[in-house]
């Protein structure tokens, strides 16, 4: 049975990642396994993700490929600007030491794994696959947005503000999942991830956890839908460093 991952990734080792699991292999039976934030190795994380049967794709919010060459952030940020939506540069995340997306994705390379998309872009299934993506993107194609969703603790936003964005995440990924993956639905810790009530008493490392859970849910069905739904979804940059991303809907097959 194919397995779908979303990992929102975190840049240094002691800090927790989002985790999120789906197994399935049609809309109807498409369900979640695991959903937490937790610290993660990335030997120990890459093991676990080889020994799965079957095929697998793993989205990941951060860097897998890199060298000095990268541009693919800088296009990102111009197709997106003016949704607000402009990733992290890879090239400050290196200098600073911030290398577990790089650490993972060379992990995964040894074990087996596709770190180039174009073979699951084309339609293979029968993958072990690992791609690099970036959520705000997924959010403002998938959720028809005018603007990023701004959950993030930057900029002074307050905690009441935060959570009232995390609410209105909380109804587009759900009426997303509704749509695509409804029995995901169905597992109890994505209903408490989706719960008003989870935003509204979060703060603190409770907000961030949060956070990092949501992200990892997308990106789990992001994974979903690049393997179901090849065509609706493109790779800005190239092998020194990218980010699949949907496509525009009119763009779309």
């Amino acid at each position: 049975m194919p397995t779908f991952i979303g990992l929102d990734l975190a840049w240094t080792a002691h800090r927790e990642s989002g985790i999120c699991w789906f197994e399935g292999e049609s809309p109807d039976d498409v369900h979640c396994t695991r959903l937490e934030a937790a610290v993660v190795d990335p030997e120990g994380l890459a093991e676990e993700l080889a020994a799965i049967r079957g095929p697998a794709v793993v989205a990941i919010d951060a860097p897998l490929l890199y060298t000095p060459e990268r541009w693919a952030e800088r296009e990102v940020a111009r197709r997106f600007g003016r949704y607000k939506a402009s990733p992290h540069q890879a090239h400050y995340a290196v200098r600073q030491g911030y290398t577990a997306g790089i650490d993972l994705g060379a992990a995964l390379a040894r074990r087996g794994f596709a770190l180039d998309p174009a073979p699951l872009l084309r339609g293979e299934r029968d993958c072990h696959a690992a791609v690099e993506l970036f959520p705000h993107t997924v959010h403002v194609r998938l959720f028809g947005l005018a603007e990023r969703l701004p959950y993030k603790p930057r900029g002074g936003r307050s905690v009441a503000f935060r959570r009232e964005v995390m609410q209105q995440y909380q109804d587009y990924l759900r009426a997303l999942l509704r749509e695509e993956a409804p029995r995901v639905l169905d597992h109890p810790d994505v209903g408490r991830a989706l719960a008003h009530e989870t935003a509204e008493m979060a703060r603190g490392a409770a907000l961030k956890r949060l956070d990092d859970t949501l992200d990892g849910l997308t990106c789990a069905l992001s994974a979903w839908l690049l393997w179901s739904s090849p065509d609706g979804w493109e790779t800005i940059g190239d092998l020194n460093g990218y980010i699949v991303a949907p496509r525009e809907r009119e763009a779309r097959r």
